[in-house]
């Protein structure tokens, strides 16, 4: 089942593809520290804690990805029914479920918690959690801005080469705005930050001279 384990979730037009890493680790220890930070963001916040003992954190319609809540369920079943005993070891949250407002909520032990914060933080700007490195070559660069006092960013810079980016301007607009907006914008949620206030401007420029090709505010709200 490799590293595609848990990682199913599309980012509307399939483009969390990008990654192809799964959520399990598989053997392969996630890089948590984050550089240049003093502290870590959302230290001081703790997800409510349901009757079971799990910490719950609920992500809104707007972060599913492009699928429902109930298709994400159903594949988080699928795959653990499918997972080996090791492989659930090392999943980043126990259990997946629907709610009945069309968001999910994620069930977590303490650890898993931190872990998935840690996959969402790296995934956001574009980076391999399991080795923090660019996930494409065509992407030069990816940076986190606009942080707040609490050391979480709202924003992302990423420089692509153009020519590359032109080839499929649909398809590579998506990679690298839509696809990261997500999941930055779980991590903001997985922070603290209420569901229905997450929010991510995103800039995309051209790694040659500096050119703004795209740039956008997600999710779009009236």
């Amino acid at each position: 089942m490799g590293r595609t384990f848990f990682y199913r979730t599309a980012a509307l037009v399939l483009v969390l593809t990008l990654l192809a890493g799964c959520l399990t680790g598989c053997g392969k220890k996630m890089v948590e520290n984050v550089p240049g930070q003093t502290s870590k963001p959302g230290s001081g916040y703790t997800p409510p804690v349901n009757e079971e003992g799990y910490l719950v954190v609920t992500m809104p319609q707007t972060l599913l990805g492009g699928k429902t809540a109930e298709e994400l369920e159903q594949e988080d079943k699928a795959d653990r029914a499918a997972a080996s005993a090791e492989d659930l070891k090392t999943a980043l949250w126990s259990e997946l479920r629907a709610n009945e407002d069309g968001s999910f909520s994620y069930y977590m032990t303490q650890e898993q918690y931190e872990k998935l914060r840690a996959f969402y933080y790296w995934a956001g700007c574009l980076r391999d959690p399991f080795t923090v490195e660019i996930a494409e070559d065509y992407i030069a660069g990816a940076d986190y801005s606009d942080f707040d006092e609490n050391g979480i960013p709202w924003g992302l810079v990423v420089s692509v080469d153009g020519e590359t980016y032109y080839s499929l301007e649909i398809w590579y607009s998506a990679m690298v705005s839509a696809a990261p907006a997500v999941w930055l914008g779980r991590y903001q949620v997985l922070c603290g930050v209420p569901g229905e206030e997450w929010a991510v401007h995103v800039t995309v420029k051209n790694a040659e001279n500096g050119e703004v090709i795209f740039e956008n505010d997600f999710p779009t709200r009236e």
